[in-house]
């Protein structure tokens, strides 16, 4: 769905990695070495197009909606992409894969390669899709000799194009590493100006965004526009001697160094995890962490150093001591890493917007001030944000909007939710309320509720009906939260959310008591189980009715932390009571959650 934007947003400078070359049917290098060619030129070794269908084979793939993001799912092996392997990848409604980043990539779309993120992109047709109206369908499959992943959008229009349908694929292949588009129909052209700068992107970047390879974005060149029976293979160089050194900060304090909540007083650990981008060993990395006020006066530092990193390796590194804030108010929290000799400086450091609150507070990413609007070119369409109490019990006692209205007063339905729909979207709806936007100038209404949660977080949305009404306000002031969401009859992460918060607020209070479970009553979920539970050591999670190859199982402590992560393809997992830097867990209160599954969650006990 298309947005319009009411604000002033500077453009992103993207550096761009070494021109490529294009003939007809053929392209390339970029930096690294990766080249294309396609069936429409008559060079030798071009890819013959024989679609594969995997619809009676494959695992459906459920959740796509019209600008969304699902995931991870495997790809069944290593897959050697540029100087590192992957193993999983997101798949973005909008015709594109991404290895390990779920961010949105939505209309406007962007050349690749691009530093936007997503990164790691693997872009068949990026384009305005939309899952949400027609037959589409999409599948993933990966071969019984773990050798060839693949991936098939079927019968998917163009956003608010009737007639349209594209059927294509995408093929990653081990044997020669190399990733194949074909597509078996293109049917009408995108909304809004056809192929056009902006509506449109195929192509393949690294994981930085700044090396890649484009086939085509908008009509250039217009000789490799999508058309039925074209097959595009893009294959790696069979050696290369390009070194990079490069080792960045990966994310902070949450898995999209998201915003946060401290309770004044209370100490927090600071943590973040580093990452060896590059394809050199990186040995004696400074890490330094600096929390600063609004004043711009450090609060808190504290270093540490990485002794060694190989290749793709992720280490997580804590900050000590713990930071105990003594005073409410915005805080900036700062890490960044210094290794010399580093290529790549833009990724050496993170920015999390941190805010230190005492109950009763209003919970907000805003400054108050209302820099401009976006509405949504179509009906049902909104936004919203998302929060994680600083302290629980958290009573939920209102949820703030602020809208106003071009041209017409609007419905507008304000929504909050709890944090466990799949992959930790909005699900269970813990209020709703309907509202009259009446006023042509930026005005908070209110959903008054009573709603008490003991662990996780809540979103606060709203989504009007009416086309291109309400209006979202929205605040471009530094620092940015990255927690705005959007609806576009599903929700994703805001694809503007570097530019803007959203201007969506919550009220919260201390509740009145975390509900325990009775002994008897701790093993009574039917998809997981532990054993022994309480435990001292270790514990065995049991995943019970659980089909899906490829599992995810999130530890959460009784602050709604998450603790540790942990990957299977089994039916069971060993839980060594560590968290994800591989440090002993205090005892106390834990649950277990199978990520994306709506499995209730699991409570366990560690006693030492």
């Amino acid at each position: 769905m298309l947005q319009i934007v009411l604000l002033l947003v500077t453009a992103l400078t993207n550096p761009v990695s070494t021109p490529q070359s294009v003939t007809l049917g053929a392209g390339g290098p970029d930096a690294y070495g990766y080249r294309w060619i396609d069936n429409d030129t008559t060079a030798p070794n071009t890819p013959t197009f024989q679609w594969i269908d995997i619809s009676s084979v494959g695992t459906p793939v459920t959740g796509l909606g019209d600008d969304n993001v699902v995931g991870p799912f495997p790809i069944g092996f290593s897959f050697p992409y540029y100087w590192y392997t992957v193993n999983s990848f997101y798949i973005g409604s909008n015709g594109y894969i991404a290895f390990g980043d779920n961010y949105l990539s939505a209309h406007p779309f962007q050349n690749l390669p691009s530093t936007a993120r997503p990164n790691n992109v693997v872009a068949a047709l990026m384009s305005d899709l939309d899952f949400s109206v027609g037959s589409p369908a999409c599948y993933y499959w990966t071969n019984p000799a773990h050798d060839t992943c693949i991936i098939s959008y079927l019968n998917v229009r163009w956003w608010n194009v009737p007639s349209s349908c594209c059927s294509l694929q995408i093929i990653l292949s081990r044997p020669d590493s190399s990733i194949t588009f074909q597509y078996k129909k293109i049917q009408g052209v995108p909304y809004n100006g056809g192929w056009s700068a902006g509506n449109n992107t195929i192509g393949i970047e690294n994981i930085t965004g700044t090396i890649g390879l484009s086939y085509l974005y908008g009509a250039v060149p217009s000789i490799n526009t999508p058309h039925d029976g074209l097959a595009v293979k893009f294959y790696p160089p069979v050696s290369s001697s390009y070194q990079v050194n490069d080792v960045g900060v990966w994310n902070v304090l949450n898995d999209n160094s998201g915003g946060v909540f401290f309770y004044n007083q209370e100490p927090r650990t600071i943590w973040a995890r580093i990452k060896n981008t590059g394809n050199q060993p990186a040995s004696n990395i400074p890490v330094y962490c600096r929390i600063r006020n609004s004043a711009g006066t450090i609060v808190y530092s504290s270093q540490t150093t990485i002794s060694s990193m190989t290749p793709g390796q992720i280490d997580s590194v804590v900050f000590t001591p713990d930071w105990t804030p003594t005073a409410t108010g915005i805080y900036r929290t700062v890490v960044r890493t210094a290794m010399t000799g580093d290529v790549y400086p833009a990724n050496d450091s993170i920015i999390v917007e941190t805010r230190v609150v005492t109950y009763p507070a209003e919970l907000m990413y805003d400054d108050g001030t209302n820099d401009g609007g976006r509405y949504w070119n179509g009906p049902n369409g909104g936004f919203g944000n998302k929060f994680i109490p600083p302290k629980y019990p958290c009573r939920i006692t209102g949820a703030r909007v602020n809208l106003y209205y071009l041209a017409t007063p609007s419905i507008c339905s304000v929504f909050v939710y709890k944090d466990d729909g799949p992959g930790g979207t909005p699900g269970t709806v813990l209020a709703r309320g309907a509202i009259t936007v009446n006023s042509t100038s930026a005005t908070w209404y209110q959903l008054n509720l009573d709603q008490t949660i003991n662990s996780g977080g809540f979103f606060v949305g709203a989504i009007g009906t009416t086309n291109q009404e309400p209006v979202f306000s929205m605040d471009t002031s530094q620092p940015r939260s990255y927690q705005g969401w959007e609806y576009t009859g599903s929700w994703a992460p805001d694809r503007d959310a570097a530019d803007n918060d959203v201007m969506m607020r919550a009220l919260v209070n201390l509740g009145t008591g975390i509900v325990e479970l009775g002994p008897a009553s701790i093993n009574t979920n039917p998809y997981l189980t532990a054993n022994p539970n309480p435990f001292y050591q270790l514990t065995t999670i049991q995943l019970n009715e659980v089909s899906t190859p490829f599992k995810i199982v999130e530890i959460y402590n009784i602050l709604g932390e998450k603790v540790n992560k942990i990957f299977t393809t089994e039916n069971s997992i060993i839980w060594n009571g560590t968290d994800r830097t591989g440090r002993k867990v205090m005892p106390g209160i834990y649950f277990a959650k199978l990520q994306n599954s709506q499995a209730p969650v699991l409570k366990i006990i560690k006693i030492n």
